[in-house]
């Protein structure tokens, strides 16, 4: 019980409804449908891991250990080799991400940790080495005869630079996590025509899609409240 309240200490009730709602829906189409355990594992604890992370709860990297491997897996049965392999990459960062997290926690426990900003220069750079990382990459994914090589260059890189982002608690996470989730749900779309996708996991990206927007105002929101009251309240050191 103790980890349960602190999992949702701080929520409000449309969160919480809005969470029952996704899980529900992921599990019950999921099991209509006919897909694979390992599916639905994979789909559910992904989208615990997102919403605890966008409020802020270091208790997000359990579920994120969890999801990582698993997802892996599954992307590597449907040709998303990139995919596969960038889940491994997230595996391998919940353990710093942890450490960050845990040493910038906020004073108010509701709020999670403190939000950062990048600066415009540093939101330009990020921008040119996306698409410098993204280009060669396709080529190899190309070469590599993997499903949809740019989509799946595109999500890597994306992804990788909003984990660097999500350790460091910037904002501008959000708008490459909503970037990557509307790219994903393109590629599972396309495999589950084919037969070969898993309607868990593109269920679970038209979630993380509707999340990613919302989660993004509300750290926008947090991040201005908690500038204030630094900007109020300096540290005497």
């Amino acid at each position: 019980m103790k980890f349960i309240n602190q999992l949702f200490k701080g929520w409000r009730g449309t969160e919480v409804a809005w969470l029952s709602f996704s899980l529900l829906s992921i599990i019950l189409l999921s099991v209509y449908s006919g897909d694979t355990t390992l599916g639905i594992i994979a789909a559910t604890t992904g989208m615990m891991y997102t919403f605890l992370a966008g409020k802020g709860k270091t208790s997000c990297f359990l579920f994120g250990l969890i999801n990582t491997p698993i997802y892996a897996y599954l992307a590597f049965k449907s040709g998303y080799y990139g995919d596969a392999a960038l889940n491994l990459y997230y595996f391998a960062m919940m353990f710093p991400s942890l450490v960050i997290w845990l040493k910038n926690s906020a004073q108010d426990p509701e709020e999670g940790i403190i939000r950062t900003r990048l600066s415009a220069k540093g939101r330009i750079i990020l921008a040119l080495l996306c698409i410098a990382c993204a280009i060669p990459l396709w080529g190899i994914l190309y070469a590599l005869n993997g499903a949809r090589p740019l989509c799946d260059s595109l999500t890597n890189i994306l992804s990788i630079a909003a984990m660097i982002l999500t350790a460091r608690r910037a904002i501008e996470q959000w708008i490459l996590w909503i970037a990557v989730d509307a790219i994903e749900v393109f590629m599972w779309y396309k495999s589950w025509l084919n037969g070969e996708g898993h309607i868990s996991i593109l269920l679970m990206w038209l979630l993380f899609l509707a999340n990613g927007i919302y989660l993004l105002s509300l750290w926008m929101r947090i991040e201005k409240r908690q500038t204030l009251k630094i900007t109020e309240n300096p540290d005497p050191t």
